[in-house]
Parts: structure tokens; sequence; C-alpha cells
């Protein structure tokens, strides 16, 4: 369950600051964390032009007018149906390029009140989610780089590369996932 302690801990390895890197194409998505230390993530449906079928997070294409965050929450609101004012914004984890189609992706990590979703039935085939602690541990190193398993779906490309800046913070600042999550488990009792 997440609470004062977990979200200082959360707060202690996310960036307080976006590094907003000026590209042509900026994106940004949201990494959903639900108050039962789950997270958040779609299956991209089929009939996509790009990254069909992938596991991917709530996230899109900036607009002219919006800022990094209102562009995550507004993916989220639109892909799995969790309105703006039930996510919290934590920080942010680095920005990610995707070469081949010049787009540079920013996290924007935050604490989703409502696990009511409603998935988009154009964009996304169904909503994942998953122990936010089993996902991180779940990570594997492949020839291609990273990957991690998230409700039974594998997770590469550039969503496993925002999972590891995660995974790597979190073993940088505490040592282990294990460690990370030790204070919210005796917590509870």
């Amino acid at each position: 369950m997440i609470n004062s302690e977990m979200v200082r801990k959360l707060k202690e390895i996310l960036d307080p600051e976006l590094k907003y890197v000026k590209n042509e194409r900026v994106a940004a998505v949201l990494v959903p964390i639900t108050f039962d230390l789950e997270l958040v993530m779609i299956k991209r449906a089929k009939n996509l032009s790009r990254s069909a079928g992938h596991i991917a997070f709530p996230g899109g294409i900036r607009e002219k007018t919006e800022s990094i965050v209102e562009t995550a929450l507004r993916e989220a609101e639109e892909e799995i149906g969790v309105k703006r004012e039930n996510i919290n914004v934590l920080g942010y984890l680095s920005p990610k390029e995707v070469v081949e189609h010049r787009i540079k992706i920013h996290p924007v990590v935050g604490i989703v009140s409502s696990k009511n979703f409603t998935p988009d039935n154009y964009e996304v085939e169904k909503i994942l989610v998953d122990d936010l602690r089993r996902v991180l541990k779940s990570r594997r190193i492949a020839d291609w780089g990273p990957n991690f398993e998230c409700a039974g779906e594998l997770v590469w490309g550039a969503s496993s590369r925002i999972l590891d800046d995660f995974y790597l913070r979190i073993v940088k600042k505490f040592g282990s996932v294990d460690e990370f999550f030790s204070q919210e488990s005796s917590s509870q009792h």
C-alpha cells in the first residue's frame, strides 16, 4: 500500500524538475502507480500504424499548446480513462529517444488514486496492472537490451528502457528492489 514513506522514497529517486529535451517530435508518457503499488501499462491495439501490439505506458505526441505533464495526463485520460484530478505527479525519469520514429519520450511518474480503468477501444487492446515490485524484479538483459514482464506480457523497447531507468535509480539509492520496498511492507504490520 502506498504511504507517505513510499511517496518520499519515490520522490528521492525521481527528478524533481523535468529534463526537457527539444526535439522535432516530443512525446510524454505517464508511468502510473496505484495506491496498491501496482504498475499500470497498456497493450497497444493491433490496428495501430506504430508499435501495434506493444506493451507501453499511456502516452503520445505533445500538442504545441501543452506542457509535457499536460500531454501525459491527457493521454492517460484518453487511453486508460483516469481523470487528471486522480493523478498526483511525483517527478520524472530521463527522456528516452526512439530513433526510428525520431521521437523523444518524456516519462512522468504519478500516483493514480482511481483503479477504475477504461481502455480506449481504438488505441488500447487491454490494460495491464501488475505488482510494481514483481515487474521490477522481472528485469532481464537480452541482446537488444533490458526487458521486463508485466501481467505476463514482455516489455521491451522504449518502455523497457523507461522501466530500466526506474530500476537502476532504485538500486543505486537503496541497493536492491527488495530494500526499496522493505519499509513499505514493515509499516503495514
